[in-house]
């Protein structure tokens, strides 16, 4: 067994303090540090959060107050007619209403979608166009997909039945051919026969 001793100059100490009492100090400082960090941590991430909610909410109140007083007060300039000069100013939003109207009903693509020369040419809307050709496509594929798997399942059912028929009929054939209790009896006589000689 072996022995030593550790010699500690502690300069620091003070006179009236033990070794204990200054290691305690030191430990509960540790501590106190250590939470005051975690304290401070936790309150900057709230302020920051709350701050954050703040200048989202101030933002957005900026944006919906510039929406509707800067483009909601936006007047389009629209001619009553195409031969008269009279004008007359409606809101932004009404302009687009109209006009998404117009492209919904207004027939001015020809059947493969070019622009028609002639008002009888004219077959669909720009908005009836675009959806009956992907309708049309979709359906077509889907269609064609229902066909082609339809086909398969037939074709693989009729060829397993076939199968498991022309199996049945084949066995019963080569058993009757065969047969069985005739040959086993004839197998009993030959063995007997040899036997008795």
């Amino acid at each position: 067994m072996a022995k030593f001793t550790v010699e500690v100059e502690l300069d620091w100490l003070g006179e009236e303090s033990t070794v204990d009492e200054a290691i305690h100090e030191q430990v509960v400082r540790g501590l106190q540090d250590r939470l005051l960090q975690k304290l401070e941590k936790r309150f900057e991430s709230k302020i920051e959060e709350q701050i954050n909610e703040k200048v989202e909410s101030i933002a957005e109140q900026f944006i919906a107050k510039l929406i509707h007083e800067q483009i909601g007060d936006i007047q389009i300039p629209v001619k009553s007619s195409s031969w008269g000069s009279s004008v007359e100013y409606v809101t932004l939003t009404e302009f687009m209403g109209k006009e998404f109207e117009k492209a919904i009903t207004e027939k001015t693509l020809s059947e493969h979608g070019g622009k028609a020369d002639y008002r009888n040419d004219a077959k669909h809307s720009i908005v009836t166009y675009l959806t009956k050709d992907y309708i049309a496509k979709e359906l077509n594929e889907k269609v064609a997909g229902m066909i082609r798997e339809a086909k398969d399942k037939a074709e693989k059912s009729l060829v397993s039945s076939l199968e498991a028929n022309l199996q049945q009929q084949l066995h019963a054939d080569m058993l009757k051919r065969l047969n069985i209790p005739e040959l086993l009896i004839n197998l009993q006589n030959t063995v007997e026969q040899t036997e008795g000689n």
